[in-house]
């Protein structure tokens, strides 16, 4: 029996005046030398981003650093802003290339990558699949169905997460504070030493009402300095308030993005925290829940 090559689904996307005036605009805005880049570029995003209209997303190209003169001058950027989701860079491949190269301007505030194939006539664009990995040449054939980046995008959308990169840039979402403000003396001591490298670290009081009899817990999130391709991560679960031991049988669940539970621990008698410590890429989403009976609280988090 003859076996078959299923092509994997594409988007093509027609390049008219209006993306071609666009670009032109941009290319004006740059460097003179970067003209043929920031087109290009320029076309590449102006793709994703009708694609992306089409499946329902708001996107806000114009607040992009592809569309800010001093970014076009300074950078090699091709980034559109989704909103509720985040930046994705799009790429542009011309010719017969079987790689998509990711310049090193853009592998920072990234959730992703596309890779957009333009024709010779730079007539028409197709989308030819996405990636989380920031390197300088990814294999197309190594990247995944456009269809998982709509995936993608729907969890975060979904999730709402917390996107721990913007920690290491000293932005933090409201709601997570230092650990003097949410532990209290002894919980310090002890924080400090389970945690004997210099780190970010910031907590959120959580609530499960009734079942821990009006009570609050404390989720902490303990990142190292700086972000690397991967990133450890410790996330621990503190009494509050004048609380020295956790409620016996309370969870923590550490959830990957498929839902699949990684992680699983229960609290005893005279348990001081939960704790849990991993590794995970960038642009990894997972979820920590907080369980005791019947209540729960579950925070998402993008890496």
């Amino acid at each position: 029996m003859m076996s078959q090559t299923i092509e994997p689904i594409t988007f093509t996307v027609p390049l008219s005046f209006e993306a071609h005036e666009i670009a032109e605009q941009c290319g004006k805005q740059s460097n003179q030398k970067n003209f043929k880049q920031v087109y290009l570029n320029t076309l590449a995003v102006y793709a994703l981003d009708y694609y992306l209209r089409c499946m329902g997303f708001e996107t806000d190209w114009p607040v992009s650093d592809s569309r800010n003169p001093l970014m076009l001058k300074l950078m090699d950027v091709a980034d559109l802003d989704v909103k509720q989701v985040g930046k994705i860079e799009c790429r542009p491949v011309l010719s017969d290339a079987e790689t998509c190269h990711i310049p090193y301007d853009a592998w920072g505030d990234r959730i992703g990558y596309v890779a957009v194939h333009l024709d010779e006539s730079l007539k028409q664009a197709r989308l030819l699949g996405f990636t989380k990995t920031a390197a300088k040449e990814v294999a197309l054939n190594e990247m995944s169905a456009i269809e998982d980046l709509l995936t993608y995008m729907n969890r975060i959308q979904q999730l709402k997460p917390v996107k721990l990169t913007n920690w290491f840039e000293d932005v933090f979402d409201a709601g997570w504070q230092v650990m003097n403000e949410l532990l209290n003396p002894e919980q310090l001591q002890l924080n400090f030493r389970n945690n004997s490298t210099v780190s970010i670290e910031r907590g959120q009081k959580i609530d499960l009402g009734m079942q821990l009899a009006e009570s609050s817990l404390a989720l902490v999130v303990t990142l190292p300095p700086e972000a690397n391709s991967e990133v450890d991560i410790r996330v621990q679960v503190y009494p509050m308030g004048n609380q020295t031991y956790l409620p016996p049988g309370l969870k923590m669940i550490l959830v990957d993005e498929l839902e699949e539970v990684l992680l699983e621990a229960e609290s005893r008698e005279s348990d001081n925290f939960l704790k849990f410590e991993f590794s995970s890429e960038l642009r990894e989403l997972f979820s920590i829940t907080v369980a005791l009976g019947e209540a729960s609280v579950t925070q998402s988090f993008l890496v």
